[in-house]
């Protein structure tokens, strides 16, 4: 057995990093590898010999089409040097078949953690995973009828496993978190309005700022953002989820970072703006009327979100400074997101069923 676990995305980081702290993989480190860690975690050999970049929606990809074919290229030279028998997708759908319809070799198990979310795209790329992959390790429970039996199997959520529920309901909302995106393309669209938005409650004497950041990011945002002098910037790292938990709201791009507020206790609104070509395509193939998974789950807008033009300061102003203003519209928004959590059926991750998959050829 030899293991390779492919992640292109900030959020399939997070979660392979929750993976990879169960012993049965350090006892394996020998058979065990990463592409896009960035770095060596836990003594685990990364294997990139690319600079992974963020890919989101049609527009950029065709942009980055040289990049893409090429990130294509030296995975698989990789593959081939090290002679992995197995093969971790996580997260990436779309690569993940973009790379099997050229590659695919009978020698290699191939498996894929967190689908496609088909329960609101089209059912066929759960079929390509029913023709083409070994098992598909999903975290979400609805996907079970779209999948072959023998393939499907559920690992609840990894970051239930990593995040600190807050117990403190500061009423006054004090310590506020903003997260702008994990890609270029969503930081760049986002950071000006938030800039903004700063700049309205400079008046507010008694808020803290907390800017959540990844090292590639961190000089654009600092040099971008007008005054940043009673700002405090986060890395993230490995405390990452302690401190999301001692938040009193947050302000986030639509993405992981949803549900990692929403398992912490923090109450937050989300927001999205896409290329609009990006958008009009997204709005056509998916079945939801939503971003936010608590609400799709409750087919209804618990989470607040503020979505393409709706994206702006006015907005973001009014909908805060209402919850600051009026304790108990913020109590029921607060309790209203755990019912809608809780009503959405997630469970803690159960790292075992991947471990009892690989321990067969172990």
């Amino acid at each position: 057995m030899k293991v390779l676990f492919i992640t292109l995305e900030q959020s399939g980081r997070q979660i392979l990093k929750t993976l990879l702290d169960e012993n049965f993989f350090n006892t394996n480190k020998n058979q065990i590898y990463t592409f896009g860690m960035d770095n060596n975690y836990k003594d685990f050999v990364d294997i990139t010999n690319i600079k992974i970049n963020s890919i989101m929606g049609i527009v950029n990809i065709i942009l980055n089409l040289y990049y893409l074919f090429q990130l294509r290229r030296k995975i698989n030279e990789a593959i081939i040097d090290y002679s992995f028998t197995h093969i971790f997708f996580i997260d990436s759908f779309d690569f993940s078949k973009f790379y099997i319809k050229k590659f695919k070799s009978n020698k290699i198990k191939y498996c894929q953690i967190v689908g496609p979310s088909v329960f609101i795209w089209k059912s066929k790329k759960a079929n390509f995973i029913n023709d083409n992959f070994d098992r598909i390790f999903s975290i979400f429970k609805i996907e079970q009828p779209y999948y072959n039996s023998k393939l499907y199997r559920y690992i609840g959520h990894p970051i239930m496993n990593k995040t600190h529920r807050s117990n403190n309901y500061d009423d006054s909302l004090k310590n506020i978190g903003f997260f702008l995106g994990s890609r270029r393309q969503e930081i760049y669209k986002n950071i000006y309005i938030i800039d903004k938005l700063l700049n309205n409650l400079k008046d507010q004497k008694d808020l803290i700022f907390n800017f959540f950041i990844t090292e590639e990011f961190k000089d654009f945002i600092k040099n971008t953002l007008t005054d940043n002098s009673n700002l405090i910037f986060h890395i993230n790292d490995d405390t990452y989820y302690q401190k999301i938990s001692k938040l009193d709201f947050a302000f986030a791009c639509s993405g992981t970072v949803h549900l990692e507020l929403c398992f912490s206790n923090i109450p937050h609104i989300i927001f999205y703006k896409a290329n609009y070509i990006n958008y009009f395509i997204f709005k056509f193939f998916v079945r939801s009327n939503f971003l936010s998974l608590v609400n799709i789950f409750n087919k209804k807008e618990i989470i607040k979100e503020y979505i393409q033009s709706d994206f702006n300061v006015k907005n973001l102003l009014l909908f805060f400074k209402n919850l600051r203003s009026d304790k108990k519209t913020l109590i029921n928004y607060r309790n209203d997101m755990l019912s809608g959590l809780a009503n959405s059926n997630f469970t803690s991750f159960r790292p075992n069923v991947i471990i009892d998959y690989l321990k067969k050829f172990s």
